[in-house]
């Protein structure tokens, strides 16, 4: 089945980054998914009923009931439902907030790919039914429903770290040193050699613990704290597509409005457009 998925299937449309999106399916046996380059984006699944079949190119990996799985940024996946079973299950698509890059520490199944199971009932009913509430707030458009939606994959997480991590899956301090620093000084114009400067590694070392316990690399990090900074003066300031690009530490607008559009699906004069027509 995993060699199924992984030479038959065709390539899967990649998500925008910046938009978080959720859902549920019910697939029988046929289902199949390829993202060869993987995606920007973490991707979380619970299965619900019967089993889902994961693989990243070289390994596969078994999801079945009571279990969830995370995909991690950039690792090539193929998934589908094996022989024999309907695969139903809820699934996410998201870029995780700096505080929440703890709670993702799961044990890694295959590379690439970490799961976590629930033998509680009462703690896989109460994830059931956060899980409920995301797909709920995502289909909804008013004003608090995209708050209400990160809200609710917080909640998701802290069940699945509640239920799941143990002390010697906790993030290495330097890691954390590190996310400190870009999140509170994401202006400045750092680079990796500096980065691993700071805690006393070499650039190599650092780079590879860096993406082993966040999922990505720390310029990418970066970069999204930068873009989701932006997002926030676009919806509360009237500063210039220029002035906040250069707030946030792009030093030139054209490549901030590019990869804003990249994350979040739009440029950012339209966003902001979106916003003031939703206000009015």
């Amino acid at each position: 089945m995993s060699e199924f998925m992984c030479f038959s299937a065709q390539e899967n449309r990649t998500t925008i980054p910046g938009k978080l999106v959720s859902g549920r399916y019910r697939q029988p046996f046929g289902y199949r998914v390829k993202r060869s380059k993987g995606t920007k984006d973490f991707y979380l699944t619970m299965t619900l009923h019967g089993k889902g079949l994961f693989h990243n190119g070289s390994e596969a990996c078994e999801c079945p009931e009571s279990e969830i799985s995370l995909i991690t940024p950039g690792t090539p996946h193929y998934y589908g439902t094996p022989e024999h079973t309907v695969w139903e299950f809820n699934w996410c698509h998201f870029v995780p907030r700096e505080d929440w890059l703890p709670l993702l520490q799961l044990p890694e199944m295959i590379k690439g790919i970490r799961s976590a199971r629930f033998d509680n009932e009462k703690d896989w009913f109460h994830l059931a039914g956060a899980f409920n509430s995301l797909i709920q707030y995502n289909e909804e458009t008013d004003l608090f429903s995209e708050r209400l939606a990160v809200n609710a994959l917080e909640e998701i997480l802290l069940l699945i770290s509640k239920n799941t991590l143990e002390k010697h899956f906790q993030m290495d301090s330097r890691v954390e040193e590190t996310i400190k620093l870009i999140s509170q000084h994401y202006r400045k114009p750092f680079n990796v050699p500096e980065l691993a400067a700071r805690v006393n590694l070499s650039a190599s070392r650092f780079a590879h613990l860096f993406k082993t316990q966040t999922g990505e690399a720390v310029m990418e990090m970066l970069n999204k704290i930068r873009l989701r900074q932006s997002k926030k003066l676009l919806e509360t300031t009237t500063l210039s597509i220029a002035e906040i690009a250069e707030e946030v530490g792009f030093n030139h607008p054209f490549y901030f409005s590019r990869q804003f559009a990249a994350f979040y699906g739009t440029p950012p004069a339209v966003f902001r457009k979106h916003i003031l027509h939703a206000r009015n």
